[in-house]
């Protein structure tokens, strides 16, 4: 009876110091925060209890339409760039490039640099006046493209990405690097033995041996996207209007500059509803898609 007890209770004891971490700095913020966006509160004098009445109001806000978007197209923008750019980049480091490790130091450099000092930097770059992107568009006869890169409503949401997209694409390279170096060299030279060229071995071998670090990836691009700040405040303030702005950053504006506290815990709760919907969606594709391919392979 003991053994039993024993059986269930020490990992009880070692699960229970991070589930009472994990439940004191997320489950109950979450739970503070769904209450709060029921309330009318501006962060000083009593909630007022009102029901779903800020959601009401959310989803009626055109502005919130606005960030809504912004924030699905950088998601799409991520995936296809920094996964598609990330995976291409590790494949070709991984056939032995000449100078392979500096250009992987090279590549993840962006990534330990602060997202306000990259932001800084591109705020910079595109100054209309004294802006690199305009000198060098003006340098090569190009001067009809100059723009003022954040003040026009048909450039600035893409400015803004920009410098986000880049910047993280050196962690998924790193991270693929990693994975491709786990594939056994047996099945790339058994594929090669049987006249599979350089395409058809990446496409039908190493991919499908890769398979979860793709799926690991996918899942961190579209989690990071979705939570998106830094770049868009420092850049622009999420400007002009809420042009260039991201779920976080309207978040951010109606919590602590319109002092709306109960209308800025709905859409933290919205974020992270659309987080757990778009992670379920992919995680039940990714088992789905596992499933067919195992049917097959039997």
């Amino acid at each position: 009876m003991n053994k039993k007890i024993s059986k269930y209770i020490i990992p009880l004891l070692f699960i229970a110091p991070v589930f009472l971490i994990y439940t004191i700095f997320l489950i109950v913020p979450l739970i503070i925060t769904a209450y709060y966006s029921l309330n009318e509160w501006n962060g000083v004098s009593e909630e007022i209890f009102i029901g779903f009445m800020n959601y009401k109001k959310l989803f009626a806000n055109s502005d919130y339409w606005i960030t809504f978007f912004n924030t699905m197209q950088l998601t799409a923008i991520s995936l296809i760039i920094q996964i598609g750019f990330g995976l291409l980049i590790a494949y070709l480091l991984y056939n032995k490039t000449k100078g392979a490790r500096f250009f992987r130091t090279v590549y993840f450099l962006p990534v330990v640099i602060a997202p306000v000092a990259i932001g800084l930097m591109f705020s910079l770059f595109y100054n209309s006046e004294i802006g690199f992107f305009n000198k060098i568009l003006s340098a090569i006869g190009l001067k009809m493209l100059q723009t003022s890169w954040l003040s026009n409503p048909r450039t600035v949401l893409y400015a803004v990405m920009a410098p986000q997209v880049w910047q993280y694409i050196g962690l998924y390279v790193t991270i693929f690097l990693g994975a491709l170096q786990t594939v056994p060299t047996e099945l790339i030279e058994s594929a090669q033995i049987d006249g599979a060229g350089k395409a058809r071995t990446f496409f039908q071998v190493i991919l499908s041996q890769i398979r979860g670090f793709i799926n690991i990836c996918v899942i961190l691009c579209l989690t990071g996207s979705l939570k998106s700040f830094d770049h868009s405040w420092i850049i622009t303030n999420g400007g002009p209007g809420v042009r260039s702005a991201y779920l976080g950053v309207f978040m951010y504006k109606m919590t602590f500059i319109n002092s709306d506290f109960g209308m800025g815990s709905t859409i933290t709760i919205t974020i992270v509803a659309i987080s757990l919907l778009i992670t379920a969606l992919f995680n039940n594709f990714s088992v789905t898609e596992e499933r067919g391919r195992r049917g097959i392979n039997a």
